[in-house]
């Protein structure tokens, strides 16, 4: 007969995965500097600014669904990977109660408390959509915007919405 483990085994085994990988990447996760921004880190922040008017005006919160309320009222460094010329750029945001993007700045924030990790071409689709809102949607659900916590907490509880992300999609579709 096989013995299958009880479920308190079975999260006991998840929870320390979680641990491991939270740890590995806080202490792999250096901050970079605004100096440290590539060229076309600043023509791209420039380009965003009338993105961002569009998306602030349409964005609406109830199509986000229960990610809506994990993404309220976050500190967000944006990272954008440019794998042409191997470099990234960081913009950073406060998402409000309706998701609207505010204190939009070039460079990484010391107090983020969520990172957004995507590649320049990513990013350039959302910037020239004229639903900048729905395009950044897409992207989130299709994991060409991979979400994560900062800090052991927030890591954790982001490794836990991605597992339940994948689970719907494979029941859903």
């Amino acid at each position: 007969m096989k013995h299958i483990p009880d479920r308190t085994a079975v999260m006991r085994v998840v929870l320390s995965i979680m641990l491991v990988v939270a740890a590995v990447g806080a202490v792999a996760t250096p901050a970079a500097a605004q100096s440290d921004q590539p060229d076309w880190a600043v023509e791209m922040f420039e380009d965003m600014q009338p993105m961002v008017e569009t998306y602030n005006e349409n964005v609406n919160r109830d199509d986000f669904g229960f990610m809506a309320t994990q993404l309220q009222d976050q500190d967000v460094n944006l990272v954008v990977d440019d794998p042409a010329n191997g470099s990234e750029a960081s913009v950073s945001f406060t998402l409000d109660d309706d998701l609207r993007m505010q204190e939009v700045e070039l460079g990484p924030r010391d107090d983020a408390t969520l990172r957004m990790d995507t590649d320049k071409a990513t990013m350039d689709e959302i910037i020239a959509s004229d639903s900048p809102e729905a395009e950044f949607r897409f992207a989130v659900v299709n994991d060409d915007i991979t979400i994560s916590g900062i800090g052991t907490f927030a890591m954790i509880k982001w490794v836990v919405i991605d597992v339940v992300a994948v689970v719907l999609r494979g029941i859903f579709g």
